[in-house]
């Protein structure tokens, strides 16, 4: 049951804490035609640099001298992923769209947790090295602060990288220059 608390007064629910601090992965694919392939591409490259994205990789061709096509992987800050999507949308005809968002927020959580105790576990074994008596016990220690320091850089790593996906949605666009758009349905029920 909800808290009284969390209704507004129109009775939509308040965005709670527990909601906010979601670590959603965000990617769009699209597939787009122009009739005016040069102009979309750099109109798209203008919004792009304004909302603060970039384009990660490109592939361009030709399937003759008046047809080509770009094949598009595009990095964008998360908040403003809708703005370039409704972009695309209001330049060229798009002809399919797929959004996916992967809740990464247990694993980022699981991943924190992680790094934690092989923190306190290295700064357990940093005063064991520094008390050891022997040799034998220096390099057990060694060896084993040797394995939490790996651990602990792979784990480091894997956040940077969620870090990166949370805060930077992709999208894949593939825009094709035609002569005559395909005619795009509605959408229906």
């Amino acid at each position: 049951a909800m808290a009284p608390e969390e209704l507004k007064a129109d009775g939509a629910l308040s965005e709670s804490p527990a909601l906010t601090d979601r670590k959603l992965i965000k990617t769009v694919s699209m597939e787009a035609e122009t009739e005016h392939y040069d102009d979309l591409v750099a109109a798209l490259e203008e919004k792009l640099t304004a909302l603060g994205g970039y384009t990660e990789n490109r592939r361009t061709g030709s399937y003759s001298k008046n047809r080509r096509w770009s094949d598009m992987t595009i990095r964008i800050p998360a908040e403003n992923l809708s703005g370039f999507v409704a972009h695309v949308n209001e330049s060229a005809n798009v002809v399919s769209t797929s959004e996916e968002t992967v809740d990464v927020t247990l694993q980022y959580s699981d991943t924190e947790a992680k790094i934690a105790a092989l923190e306190t576990e290295q700064t357990r074994l940093l005063e064991l090295l520094a008390k050891a008596e022997n040799m034998a016990d220096l390099l057990t220690v060694e060896a084993r602060l040797t394995d939490v320091r790996t651990e602990l850089e792979q784990h480091k790593s894997q956040l940077r990288l969620y870090d990166n996906q949370v805060d930077y949605a992709t999208i894949y666009l593939y825009i094709d220059e035609v002569q005559e758009y395909t005619p795009v349905e509605e959408p229906t029920f």
